[in-house]
């Protein structure tokens, strides 16, 4: 990994938005050179996710940077950038989109002025990390949308709605917010937010429901003999979705554990399912076989994503035909035992 750590020492020191973008290109072409293996796809990830935070902080500060030399509004006593999805969680790809927001605080006599500091900075930061690789949320997930851009009163209030309504798209902004990480700022903001939000959702036990439905409703593409089911048609004929069909129910699954035991530091999948572990919540063989789907399925996910293709079933090797099959096997048996677990 000592290519990473020499891009991430060079992003550090890089004051140059084309710099950036070249540097991300670059840890593309190093990822594509390694080999890749399932038993260290954690430490690749961990690699990966230090150098995206690298890069997304010099951004971050380059647009701060930029906000302050035009005077626009007050700046805030202190203020936030947090990213969320696969960001959030330590698990991203190379070529990961944005999810991200921001959580300020300031005096209720300068919130006005503040917000119109903020809501530049926010235009600028995404603009910003858009220019050196990261591509707009399609869903708009993103600083720039107010409803990912608060005072930190006004995030209690939003999140106390959230808690309170239950609409279907409520349990999915608290979803993503339950995965929010601080990566530029004052991180407390950030940290106290989050133990906010993880209290309501614990506490508020009419959520327990569309928390497990959330994990029980994807469909898993595998029958009850270790077949795969693949597409049949069409230009993805004989590829499977392994992050909606795998991924995402497990992920899904130990983010509520999560928040239901109020692991509030543990970010990634398999560091909730550490947690999980210790604390007695799963046996030794079922901790061995989630921790080795999920490295099954960061392992698919990140060559998908070298590769720019989705997983062809043909193409695998038997090895890792039969990892495929015994991680989607899990993730079944995880749809079935929700509501036991969470």
């Amino acid at each position: 990994m000592n290519g990473f750590e020499t891009i991430i020492v060079r992003a550090e020191q890089c004051n140059d938005m084309s710099e950036l973008k070249q540097l991300h290109h670059e840890v593309a072409f190093l990822l594509s050179s390694f080999s890749i293996s399932f038993s260290r796809i954690f430490e690749v990830y961990d690699a990966l996710c230090m150098y995206h935070d690298t890069l997304m902080k010099q951004a971050l500060l380059l647009a701060e940077r930029e906000v302050d030399r035009k005077g626009i509004g007050k700046k805030p006593s202190s203020f936030c950038w947090f990213v969320m999805g696969s960001s959030g969680r330590k698990e991203p790809t190379i070529w990961t989109d944005q999810d991200n927001g921001v959580i300020f605080s300031c005096l209720c006599s300068e919130k006005e002025d503040c917000y119109v500091y903020m809501r530049e900075y926010a235009r600028m930061g995404v603009l910003f990390l858009n220019e050196i690789g990261y591509p707009y949320c399609t869903g708009h997930v993103m600083a720039t949308n107010k409803r990912w851009l608060k005072e930190a009163n006004d995030w209690g209030e939003q999140i106390d709605k959230y808690v309170q309504n239950e609409h279907i798209d409520d349990i999915r902004y608290l979803s993503m917010l339950v995965d929010m990480r601080p990566i530029y700022g004052e991180y407390s903001l950030v940290i106290q937010l989050k133990e906010t939000l993880y209290k309501k959702i614990a506490t508020t036990f009419s959520l327990r429901n569309r928390m497990i439905d959330s994990v029980r409703i994807p469909f898993v593409p595998i029958g009850p003999f270790g077949r795969v089911y693949v597409e049949r048609w069409g230009e993805k004929s004989g590829m499977i979705d392994i992050k909606q069909g795998g991924y995402v129910p497990l992920n899904h699954m130990l983010k509520w554990v999560a928040v239901q035991k109020q692991f509030i530091d543990a970010h990634s999948t398999f560091e909730r399912l550490t947690r999980w572990h210790a604390k007695n919540g799963c046996s030794q063989r079922l901790f061995e076989r989630i921790k080795e789907a999920i490295q099954t399925f960061l392992y698919f996910r990140l060559r998908c994503s070298l590769e720019g293709n989705s997983l062809i079933i043909r193409h695998l090797s038997k090895e890792e035909k039969q990892r495929l099959k015994r991680a989607l096997t899990v993730v079944k048996k995880v749809q079935r035992y929700a509501r036991k677990w969470v």
